[in-house]
């Protein structure tokens, strides 16, 4: 009786850490998620800001070269 209550105390505690081991697994995921999220946003920014900085030194050169 002693062993079975023992038993189903470690099959518990084994449940309970099989369950936090599970939940750590899913947060990790959500987290590399949310960095690679980020690294796109930053990169999709720097990308349009060089597209905006491109167009902006095309027009200065044309309106540079209708002055001459």
């Amino acid at each position: 009786m002693f062993l079975d209550q023992e038993l189903k105390n470690i099959q518990e505690a084994k449940n309970r850490l099989a369950i936090c081991c599970e939940l750590r697994r899913r947060l990790v995921h959500i987290e590399v998620q949310g960095v690679y999220s980020g690294v796109r946003r930053t990169l999709s920014s720097l990308t349009m800001g060089l597209v905006v900085a491109e167009q902006i030194m095309s027009f200065l050169r044309e309106r540079k070269s209708r002055r001459r």
